[in-house]
Parts: C-alpha cells; sequence; structure tokens
C-alpha cells in the first residue's frame, strides 16, 4: 500500500495523497496505485493527463470522480465516438470491451477501480484519426504487460508521423497535450 498514509489497515487517506502533490502522480497518465495485494486494481488519478488513445479492458472499470468534471470518450458498438462526461462525486462504468479514453483537464481527480488482470488476459491500445475517424493503429498485448509497457507503448506512438498518418484520409493525427475540458458538457 501507499507508505506513510495508511493509518489504519485497508484505509487510505485520499486527500492526504492529493495533497502530497503531482511529484506523487508522474507521467502522462498521473496515476498512483493503491492497493497492489488486491483482486482489484485501485488508482487514484489526477488531472491533467495526455492521452489520444483508446484502451479496451477485458473487463469493466468504474470511475468515481473526486473532484472536478472528466470526459470519458467512448466508442459505440457500431464504432460511432460518444462523449461522456463525469462530474464529481459520480460514478461512470465503462463495460468489458468497450474502446475509451479517460480525459482528465487540470485539478481533477479521481479513483478508478478495475479487476485485475489475470495470466493469459489480452488488452487492446487504439487510435482514431480525429478528421475521417478511421481506426489509425491498434495494438495487441498480454495483460500481464500492460503496465510496465503502456507509457513506452503510448511515446512510441506519438514519436512517429507515420505511424500517426492515417491510412484512409492522411490527416496526421497530433500528439497529445494537457487535456483541457472545452465547456460543452
Amino acid at each position: 500500500m501507499t507508505e506513510g498514509i495508511q493509518a489504519r489497515p485497508g484505509i487510505v487517506s485520499v486527500e492526504q495523497l492529493r495533497n502530497a502533490g503531482s511529484e506523487a502522480f508522474p507521467g502522462a497518465l498521473a496515476a498512483k496505485a493503491l492497493y497492489p495485494e488486491s483482486e482489484f486494481e485501485v488508482v487514484l488519478v489526477r488531472g491533467p493527463n495526455s492521452r489520444n488513445d483508446f484502451h479496451v479492458n477485458p473487463y469493466d472499470e468504474l470511475f468515481l470522480q473526486v473532484a472536478g468534471t472528466i470526459r470519458v470518450d467512448t466508442r459505440e458498438q457500431n464504432g460511432s465516438p460518444r462523449r461522456n462526461y463525469v462530474h464529481e462525486g459520480e460514478l461512470f462504468m465503462v463495460p468489458a470491451g468497450t474502446p475509451h479514453s479517460p480525459l482528465r483537464p487540470e485539478g481533477t481527480w479521481g479513483i478508478v477501480v478495475e479487476i485485475r488482470r489475470k495470466p493469459g488476459d489480452t488488452e487492446l491500445v487504439e487510435w482514431y484519426c480525429d478528421r475521417c475517424d478511421a481506426l489509425i493503429e491498434r495494438v495487441s498485448m498480454e495483460s500481464s504487460q500492460m503496465i510496465e509497457s503502456l507509457m513506452p507503448l503510448l511515446n512510441e506512438f506519438q514519436a512517429s508521423e507515420d505511424r500517426r498518418t492515417c491510412r484512409s484520409c492522411g490527416h496526421v493525427l497530433a500528439e497529445p497535450g494537457p487535456f483541457e475540458l472545452d465547456g460543452t458538457e
């Protein structure tokens, strides 16, 4: 569990973690695992994050918004994109197999709960063209590799203009910067 934060077994002070500052939440995902021994993957996340990928899990994923409003983009079964705004105090569930992209502006805090992956589980990371909505690239990997492999995978994709180029329309997907809400929630 998180050293120095746990006063009683099983209890984590989310407020103390939030006060620890951004240094405690490094990288583009800005996340900190809370219960590494649990069958649940429980992660405290802060904004802003910088992403333009969609993640596809083998299990349902819960987003509990602690502070601020985030946007979780999903791809519907027919492939069309959908923007889902999750406000402070709300819980949002993304069903297993649904491509989703959690986008967090500065100052937001949330808790993400998932089932810890089992050997043999696979996950996908996908990128879509923001001009014509075509799938640009899909990468599949064993879930046991996901935690160690995700950031290098995202960085490698962003570093390659060729990989970010849509084969359908020729548009180059921009590298993501810190996410900001557009005010249309």
